[in-house]
């Protein structure tokens, strides 16, 4: 007995090496030149004869369905490609490929034999460069494209694959359609795509993103040195996701590279603006506009957490900032968006400028932050529709005062038309020393706002409306610097100013608050948060000061 289960043992054993030895060798000398073969032919045949592939060896293990192919590369033939680009033939994109080594996992074979569909638990894809170049054509293509399914139903029924991964992607894209070529540079790229699915159904699944339940790519230490040599750019992450149609940023820096006047003096008196955007979530992104329009159109964004300093340089400069509105730059950006609703949050936002007379920087700030923008658009289909952006925030004037503010921009006017009315709420002046001491060499010794109203509109000419600040007890001292450059009171002055040209109170006993208005006409060199700023002034100016008492303190001060 023992001896004829040994005899069965052997010829079944015996018989399973010669399968394997057999399918060994079928692979080796047969299915692997088949598949390279098959591989080939069906690049040239399904792109009718526009790329070729080529790569340095394919592996095949039958039994654990793995595969591995090596420096792969996709070349186009670009004498055809040009010649059918002219006979509107072709796309008008070209692709090249280069690849270090693509992986693939639990390929199923005995269902692509026996059903002739293709499945694939995962394709990693490790170090791939991308250049996609699109050109322009002379006349307009025909719609003669194959659908992939068609492409694919010469060889499978049904094309699967689980999970596809791109490790380290170098993307390059050379936009050729244009006066002036532009190139994008995205380096160490990282891409998922899940439950890929071609067969004669799925065109049809409006769930899925280009034949993916989800796309989603990550890129870290993103860096911008075309933005010019004043600043720096960059992005520390961007990811994407098509299932949840979000945007995810973490980290916008826009940062010069000088400080103060060291950066105006460069840039021909132009402000200095730097920003910071810790997180950016955009939601119900518009993929096709995205992709193929190379527009942002989505329905909300939220901005978490942002600094942005400003920084004016105030001596005379020979630079017009005439079209130089934030919302005229932003109308002229080449990348175009809409965005229904921006909803910022924990912001700070400060204005410094530099006095030439008192050789100092002062400026105000706005912390805490938070509102909403509506209709972020630069696009001019949508600014047909509707051209204004409203912006409704609140937050903290100095650190200490509640204020709110509603503007109004008109991203279609070429004269840069705008809006803007608040409110600030009560404060003790002293806290403005800082800003009044570095700009006009003045200091307040007491007084208290119960608010500041105020209504401006403007554009990039003229600015008019009017401001009102009630307060009580105010009382100002006028300093000058000594040789030594220290502060000094001027007790004549002061004395002076205040009986005579300042007014303690608005309203004064018994009267109306006085309101201040606003006429003033913009110097071409201000830029729009200097113009604000000064037109501001003029209606606090003319609340606080008798009649002609704002030339006179001038007059006086100079003496």
């Amino acid at each position: 007995m023992t001896r004829k289960w040994t005899i069965w043992i052997l010829i079944i054993g015996g018989v399973a090496l010669l399968t394997v030895a057999m399918v060994l060798v079928a692979e080796r000398y047969y299915l692997r030149p088949l598949l390279v073969k098959t591989l080939k032919k069906s690049v040239s045949e399904t792109s009718d004869g526009m790329y070729r592939i080529e790569f340095e060896k394919l592996l095949y293990k039958p039994f654990s369905g793995k595969a591995e192919l090596t420096r792969i590369k996709l070349i186009p033939d670009t004498l055809l490609y040009r010649k059918r680009i002219e006979n509107s033939n072709t796309s008008n994109f070209i692709y090249a490929t280069d690849i270090e080594e693509i992986l693939l996992t639990n390929i199923g074979l005995f269902k692509l034999v026996l059903e002739r569909k293709l499945e694939i638990d995962l394709i990693r894809i490790n170090r791939p460069t991308v250049e996609i170049t699109q050109r322009k054509q002379s006349k307009t293509p025909s719609n003669t494209e194959s659908s992939p399914y068609k492409v694919i139903s010469k060889f499978v029924k049904s094309f699967r694959v689980k999970k596809v991964e791109f490790n380290q992607m170098k993307f390059a894209f050379a936009d050729k359609t244009k006066q002036k070529p532009e190139r994008i540079v995205l380096d160490k790229l990282d891409i998922d795509i899940t439950d890929f699915l071609i067969d004669s159904l799925s065109y049809l699944d409006t769930t899925r993103f280009y034949y993916s339940k989800n796309t989603s790519f990550k890129l870290s230490n993103l860096y911008f040195p075309s933005i010019g040599s004043l600043h720096d750019f960059r992005l520390d992450t961007i990811s994407f996701s098509s299932e949840k149609k979000e945007i995810q940023v973490k980290g916008i820096h826009y940062m010069p590279k000088f400080e103060g006047r060291q950066y105006t003096t460069r840039a021909n008196g132009n402000d200095r603006i730097a920003f910071v955007f810790e997180d950016i979530l955009v939601q119900q992104v518009d993929l096709k506009a995205l992709i193929f329009d190379k527009k942002l159109m989505a329905e909300r964004a939220f901005i978490q957490r942002g600094n942005i300093a400003i920084f004016s340089d105030g001596n005379p400069s020979t630079s017009s900032k005439i079209g130089k509105y934030p919302q005229q730059m932003f109308r002229e950006l080449p990348f175009k968006m809409n965005i229904d609703t921006v909803h910022v949050e924990n912001f700070v936002v400060s204005y410094a400028e530099y006095s030439p007379e008192t050789n100092s920087n002062g400026g105000v700030n706005f912390r805490l932050v938070k509102g909403d923008l509506v209709n972020v658009t630069n696009d001019t289909l949508s600014l047909l529709r509707n051209p204004v952006c409203e912006a409704r925030i609140n937050g903290l004037f100095m650190g200490k005062a509640l204020f709110t503010a509603d503007f109004t921009f008109n991203i279609a006017s070429k004269s840069g038309e705008f809006t803007c009315k608040g409110v600030v709420g009560a404060m003790d002046l002293r806290n403005l020393n800082p800003v009044i001491e570095a700009l006009a060499m003045t200091k307040i010794e007491s007084g208290q706002v119960q608010r500041f109203t105020f209504e401006v509109k403007g554009n990039e000419y003229n600015v008019a409306g009017k401001g009102t600040l009630i307060y009580h007890d105010l009382k100002v001292v006028f300093l000058k610097q000594d040789s030594d450059g220290h502060s000094q009171k001027r007790k004549f002055i002061s004395g002076m100013a205040n009986r005579l040209f300042i007014q303690n109170d608005n309203p004064l006993p018994n009267e109306l608050p006085r309101t201040g208005q606003i006429v003033y006409k913009r110097e071409p060199t201000k830029s729009y948060f200097a113009t604000l700023w000064r037109s501001l002034q003029q209606s606090i100016g003319k609340c606080v000061l008798e009649r002609r008492g704002l030339k006179q303190l001038k007059k006086m001060g100079r003496k």
